[in-house]
């Protein structure tokens, strides 16, 4: 997780992070907060387009060259990167639906997956859980995020550059923790 001690800037009784302090928040992006902002691109990206990593590349130059409103300091930098994404695929998914090659269904599919607002809802409490429970081991932060987009052991050893051994030890540790959060569920 990123924290920062900022320098604050007033504007209409908001305080935001300064040019440098969104350039190092940036720069300190871990392999798990960079995951986790390419699983929220994907569910934005749908079927048109706009690639997910597009997406999350066109969020950053938007912050970096300033042609975004600067993040608020009460506002955690990996949500305020990902209301931009929402805002840019909404608006190419408008730009795309003006276009004459518009296709109803196409848009229907994507809707359709995000379209339960009580789905939404537990999916976003399951995650919350899990992540605050595996948010001080980034390691087992990135084996779930690659877990749920079902990749496979050996997919995840070559993308993280990870050993079998490491692999195996990841699993065991995630494993462990959660039958101990389990476990003391159970008791409460």
């Amino acid at each position: 997780m990123i924290t920062l001690e900022t320098t604050q800037i007033k504007d209409m009784e908001t305080e935001y992070l300064t040019e440098q302090e969104l350039e190092g928040c940036i720069e300190s992006l871990s392999p798990a907060d960079l995951l986790r902002l390419r699983k929220i691109a994907n569910t934005y990206t749908g079927n048109h387009e706009l690639e997910s990593e597009d997406l999350l590349q066109e969020a950053i130059c938007r912050v970096l060259t300033g042609s975004r409103k600067t993040c608020p300091t009460d506002v955690p930098f990996l949500t305020f990167i990902a209301s931009i994404m929402k805002s840019i695929a909404h608006g190419e998914r408008e730009k795309y639906k003006r276009l004459d090659h518009y296709n109803e269904n196409d848009w229907q599919k994507f809707e359709d997956t995000h379209s339960s607002p009580d789905k939404a809802i537990l999916e976003k409490q399951a995650f919350n859980e899990i992540e605050s429970l595996f948010e001080d081991d980034d390691e087992i932060l990135l084996l779930i995020f690659h877990l749920s987009d079902e990749a496979s052991p050996e997919e995840i050893q070559n993308s993280e550059g990870w050993s079998k051994k490491m692999y195996d030890s990841i699993r065991k540790r995630m494993r462990r923790k959660w039958n101990a959060h389990t476990a003391q569920e159970q008791k409460s």
